[in-house]
């Protein structure tokens, strides 16, 4: 059954005006996703420890592909517990992976003009950081370039990753599992 909307959301997400922390996933099975996760820089202590403790002995990050089901579950728990506001950008149409890419990453850039996050953090892929780091560049303008940091990380350095994992994976996967952090996606961009 879904969760209910919280009636006082974080302002934390694209569309809010506080400062923030973006932690940025996709996927490309099926339609090409990126999810953006909007944490507000108080509670990023609490949340990566909570996320770190549904870590197995010897595991040094989560990849929802690989948990099992019950481990699925305690996470989106959290994640749904959470006081986050998650963005999804979707293209539309038959595109390659990288243009795709390209589209959500600049229309999450020109919505971080408004925004204004203290820091984007996309998960590391080596054949497409210096692509995004160019269209971050280019959409966020020197104003905004000072105030808004970006960065790739891999998902073992920094746990809030997991988080627009878990999401994109729910949403590639569908009801049920959708139900679970439905309460946290405040917004679907829809890309041509």
């Amino acid at each position: 059954m879904p969760r209910s909307r919280r009636p006082d959301p974080a302002p934390s997400s694209p569309t809010a005006a506080s400062p923030a922390h973006w932690f940025v996933d996709e996927t490309k099975a099926g339609r090409f996703i990126v999810v953006v996760a909007a944490v507000s820089t108080a509670v990023l202590g609490v949340a990566r420890k909570d996320l770190r403790q549904q870590l197995r002995a010897g595991q040094r990050s989560l990849h929802f592909t690989k948990e099992s089901n019950s481990s699925r579950r305690a996470v989106l728990k959290i994640i749904a517990d959470l006081p986050i506001e998650v963005t999804v950008y979707r293209v539309s149409g038959k595109h390659g992976s990288r243009e795709s890419r390209e589209r959500c990453i600049r229309a999450l850039a020109r919505d971080a003009v408004n925004a204004r996050p203290r820091r984007i953090v996309l998960e590391r892929d080596d054949s497409l950081q210096v692509h995004d780091e160019r269209w971050l560049y280019e959409e966020l303008g020197p104003g905004n370039r000072r105030d808004t940091e970006y960065l790739h990380l891999n998902r073992h350095d920094d746990p809030m990753l997991w988080v627009p994992d878990a999401i994109a994976w729910c949403i590639q996967k569908g009801r049920p599992w959708l139900d679970e952090v439905a309460n946290v996606i405040v917004r679907t961009v829809d890309l041509p």
